[in-house]
Formats: C-alpha cells, sequence, structure tokens
C-alpha cells in the first residue's frame, strides 16, 4: 500500500515574461513530448487555492483534503526530443535536474523517459505510430499536437480518457481557466469523451497589431488611422509624400492571412480561411462571406493607386517584412512581437525612423476583427491504466502558479538558480545569469497563461508604466529595455482581444479535407489574387463561391459541422 505524508502545500512553477525568442519557441513547441510552450505571465496574481484531494488505488487524503505527496515516490514516464540548446548545468542529467527534484520533493513523483530523442522534426510523431502498431506500451504522459495522431490514439484504445479525472481531481483555478476557455476541449473530444487535457495559450500570441512609421505620420501631419477611410487617407499621404516607397507592405502569397504582413483587419468580422459560428449552431467558412467580395475590391483598388508593392502577391511573410525594415514600406500588420524582431531593425537601417503600434482599424464592415490565435497548440494523453491523475493535477496546478504571476511561487525568480537567474544580496538577479534554463524538462506544461484569468491591466502595459512592484514585473523590466518595442506591441494586442475570432474547425482533417483541401484553398487564393490585381473581375468572387461548393466545399462544410456537434 501507498503510504502518504504530508505534501510541504501548493507550490507553484514556470518562469513569466520570458524574451521574445522564448515566446517564438512556445509557439512552435519546445521539442519535449511531455511539454511544448514557453511561459508568459500576462496579468495579476491570485491566491493559490487549497489542493484537490488525491486520486489512485490505495492512497489516502488528508483530513483537510489537502494533497499529500507519494512515499515511498512513484515514477511517471515521458518521452523528450531535446534540441541543441537544451544544456544543462552544474553536473544535472535528464532525470536528475531542478524540476525533477522538485517533483519527487514536494509530489514524490520520479519522472523517468521511456523514449529520448534528438529528431526535431517527425521522430517523436513517428515513434507514437510505431509504438501503437508494434504493441509497445506507451509512456505515462505524452504531449500530442497533430490531430490526426490524437484521433489514431483514441481509435487505438491505448490512452485513458480524462474528463473524470479532471473533474474529481482538477484545483478551482485550474478548472476556472478551462471555464473561461472551454473550446480549448473542441480537437480533444469525441464520441463524448475528453481524450486529453489540452494546454492552452496566451490566446493572443500570433495575433496582428498595426505597425506604423510613426516619423512618416508625423511627416504628412496625421493621427493612426482608426477606420477605413481614415486609412486610406493614410495611404494617400503617405504616396504623395513618399512617391518612390510602398504605402502598405502585404504577403499576399499567404493568402493574406500570413503570420507578419497580413491583411486580415479589412475583412472585419468574417474573417477569411477560418470555420467560424454561422449564428445558427454550426460553422461556416469565413472566405465564402459577401463581405469578402467588397474587401477584395477595396484591396483592388488599392493596388491600382500603387498603395501596394507590385509583386505583393509573391511575397512570403518575410519579404513583407523586410521589406518594412529597409525602409521602403510605412505600414505592416503583424504580431506584438514583431517589435523585437524584425521590426526592431528598421531603426538601425534606417537614420531617424521611428516605429510605433496601434490598435486595428476597423474593416470593411465597420468593425474590428482578427485572425485569433490558436488557444491550445497540443495537449497531453496518458497511457491506458494511468492511475495517477492526482499527482498529475497537482504538478498542473504548480505550473499554472506562476502563469498567473503567484506571490507565493518558490519559482517566481525563474525555474532553478544558477540557471536563469542567481542571487545577489539576496535579490535575484536576471542579467548576469548563465541564461539556460531546463525549461523543456518540466512533465507538464499549462501553456501560457489562460485568457481571462487576470484583472486590469497587463504586465506588458504595467512594466511600460514603469511598475517593478512584483518579481514578475522586475524581472521583465530588467530583460527588456526602455520602452522595448515588443512590450508596445503586445500591450496593444492584449487591447482588442474582443475583436478574435478563431478557427473552430480544430479536429482531425475530414475525409473531403484529406482528399480536395489543397484543391480548395488553392482555387481560392488564386481567385483572391486574380482580384486584387484586377486580373479577374469582382463577380469572380461569386463564381468562386459555387464552384469551391461543387468540389467538395458543401461536403466538408457537412462533415465540419459534423464534427463540431458531435463535440457539443
Amino acid at each position: 500500500m501507498n503510504r502518504l505524508k504530508h505534501g510541504r502545500g501548493l507550490v507553484k512553477v514556470l518562469i513569466s515574461c520570458l524574451l521574445v525568442v522564448l515566446l517564438i519557441a512556445g509557439c512552435g513547441g519546445n521539442g519535449n513530448a511531455g511539454n511544448s510552450n514557453s511561459a508568459e505571465g500576462n496579468g495579476a496574481g491570485k491566491d493559490a487555492p487549497k489542493a484537490s484531494g488525491t486520486n489512485s488505488q490505495n492512497t489516502e487524503t488528508a483530513d483537510d483534503g489537502a494533497f499529500r505527496i507519494y512515499d515511498p515516490p512513484i515514477e511517471i514516464t515521458t518521452a523528450i526530443a531535446l534540441r541543441d540548446s537544451d544544456k544543462l548545468l552544474n553536473g544535472d542529467t535528464l532525470e536528475n535536474n531542478p524540476l525533477s527534484r522538485w517533483a519527487k520533493d514536494n509530489l514524490g513523483v520520479i519522472v523517468k523517459y521511456k523514449w529520448q530523442m534528438t529528431d526535431q522534426g517527425d521522430a517523436m510523431k513517428q515513434k507514437i505510430r510505431l509504438a501503437m502498431a508494434s504493441g509497445e506500451e506507451l509512456p505515462d504522459v505524452l504531449n500530442v499536437g497533430d490531430a490526426a495522431l490524437l484521433n489514431d490514439l483514441i481509435d487505438s484504445g491505448e490512452i485513458e480518457p480524462v474528463g473524470d479525472a479532471f473533474d474529481k481531481y482538477a484545483t478551482p483555478r485550474t478548472k476556472e481557466a478551462f471555464e473561461k476557455n472551454a473550446s480549448v476541449w473542441l480537437g480533444v473530444t469525441k464520441d463524448g469523451k475528453r481524450w486529453a487535457l489540452p494546454q492552452i495559450s496566451d490566446g493572443f500570441v500570433g495575433d496582428p497589431v498595426m505597425w506604423i512609421r510613426q516619423d512618416w505620420l508625423d511627416a504628412v501631419g496625421m493621427k493612426a488611422p482608426t477606420n477605413l477611410d481614415e486609412f486610406e487617407q493614410v495611404l494617400a499621404a503617405f504616396k504623395e509624400k513618399f512617391p518612390d516607397k510602398t504605402p502598405w507592405s502585404i504577403a499576399g502569397k499567404s493568402n493574406f492571412s500570413g503570420y507578419m504582413g497580413d491583411a486580415q483587419f479589412i475583412f472585419g468580422q468574417n474573417q477569411i480561411t477560418i470555420w467560424d459560428k454561422d449564428g445558427n449552431g454550426g460553422l461556416q467558412y469565413g472566405s465564402l462571406q459577401p463581405t469578402v467580395k467588397q474587401a477584395l475590391t477595396k484591396l483592388d483598388e488599392y493596388y491600382k493607386k500603387g498603395y501596394l508593392d507590385p509583386d505583393f502577391g509573391t511575397y512570403e511573410p518575410d519579404k513583407a517584412s523586410s521589406q518594412f525594415t529597409a525602409g521602403n514600406a510605412g505600414i505592416i500588420f503583424g504580431p506584438g512581437w514583431m517589435g523585437g524582431w524584425p521590426l526592431s531593425d528598421t531603426m538601425k537601417n534606417v537614420d531617424g525612423a521611428v516605429v510605433k503600434p496601434y490598435p486595428l482599424p476597423s474593416g470593411i464592415d465597420g468593425t474590428v476583427g482578427r485572425i485569433g490565435s490558436p488557444l491550445s497548440y497540443s495537449g497531453y494523453v496518458f497511457r491506458k491504466g494511468f492511475d495517477h491523475f492526482d499527482a498529475i493535477f497537482q504538478y498542473w496546478d504548480a505550473m499554472l502558479g506562476v502563469l498567473l504571476e503567484d506571490p507565493d511561487s518558490p519559482f517566481a525568480n525563474g525555474y532553478a538558480e544558477g540557471y536563469d537567474y542567481i542571487m545577489k544580496d539576496g535579490q535575484p538577479d536576471w542579467k548576469d545569469a548563465p541564461g539556460s534554463s531546463p525549461i523543456n524538462y518540466r512533465l507538464l506544461s499549462p501553456g501560457n497563461q489562460p485568457p481571462g484569468m487576470v484583472q486590469g491591466d497587463n504586465i506588458y502595459q504595467r512594466v511600460l508604466d514603469g511598475k517593478q512592484d512584483t518579481v514578475y514585473e522586475r524581472k521583465l523590466a530588467e530583460m527588456t529595455k526602455n520602452g522595448d518595442l515588443s512590450l508596445q506591441g503586445k500591450a496593444v494586442t492584449l487591447s482588442q482581444m474582443e475583436a478574435d475570432h478563431r478557427n473552430l474547425a480544430v479536429g482531425p482533417p475530414t475525409k473531403t479535407k484529406a482528399e480536395k483541401g489543397d484543391l480548395l484553398y488553392t482555387l481560392e487564393s488564386e481567385t483572391f489574387l486574380g482580384i486584387v490585381y484586377g486580373k479577374e473581375s469582382p463577380d469572380a468572387f461569386d463564381k468562386f463561391v459555387k464552384d469551391w461548393k461543387a468540389k467538395g466545399g458543401d461536403q466538408l462544410t457537412k462533415e465540419v459541422n459534423d464534427w463540431y456537434k458531435s463535440t457539443q
């Protein structure tokens, strides 16, 4: 029988407000099959709730309901794909490092790696599929970010549903985070069961803002535009004042919605390339809506007036941004983190250049709209028969705490002393620390700060306002330059969260999507570019809608809605 002794109270993990480099790494995953998000704290902290009771057969619960650590310790296995930058210091090893020692000391959990690899491509997915095919037992915990793979794992019968365990063992603030972001369950729900524990992103990492050459605005004596009419006036003024430059830099090759150089704002509420609510309990494809035709016609007008680069249709996002940083464009739309890279290069390349972020103007329908960042990029699955969910949710809560800027977190300073911070005269110092962090050695990570979990100004705005009252604010202030453009950009991004329209078709690829998705997308992108370039009339949009539906779109719409209804 497992004997349990009192835990040392809830502790909360994760470093808040990492540099933009770590933020970007968090977007793409960190290569650990057991954790794939960097952490960012965006707001004020909340008091730590009392832990929920224990799970697991043959365990006991304290009279006050608090979690008790396992004694003797239990082993929980996972898998990891290490990057070249994942360096441990001070003689630490994969299974003996600050985070593994914390888990053992505070939860009675020994983290073991059943699979270890260095390939950052599809090696982990291939390993999982090979295990399913050969009958090899999976690790206890795996991070899965591929919808098709998750669906196959569900069908294989090799993973455990998590819904009942979540309801029983998740702590109050964990449940609150999921209640406020309930759509994260969509991509992991099948046959009425929740099959994975989704990470929750900050919900804004890729959301665009409007970046403008402030010195250009000053030169034409205008203010930043807030609606489409004002936007057109600024474009016209820029073209007249700087006739050899491009007023607006767009990456047309990404169908106007790339991660930099997008044109999302002009479409308003009906964002293209995503599936959004149709008002009748189902989903509709945004690219088919009538206002899209109006927006494309407006873009054609801008192209004819010389407001867009003649070659914009061949531009990838990096090319569009390089036009701006080289001083050849006055406006570009993209995420708040662009202020750190690449837009900071503008001031290096162009004497007297000043760049500033602004909120999105209203679009063609008079409303402000943008494609919201996914609420979840991956989730954790658990081996069939796994029965230590009590420890899992204690670990999860500890990691969540620091995302909420919990002042009591023993990891508020960083993941590990001697790694991402050192102590000087009793105070944490980040500038003189080695800079390495055991970030990728977590058993689990909740992701980023869940939207809606804080009140008041976000941490970026607070630091911009000069506040350094908490360790989180001091850390962010010390690790960024005064007035840092990335802080400004993120603060602006968070000011328009209500404008987000997130893609809700997050399930596994449907049959028609797999067979005809590329064809339908090519039809869309070629039609849209043809209209903007003036090679086709705006009425080509109406033909596109008919052709899209006839060539598989109607069936795709049915399949997407059948899936969506099955998750409700």
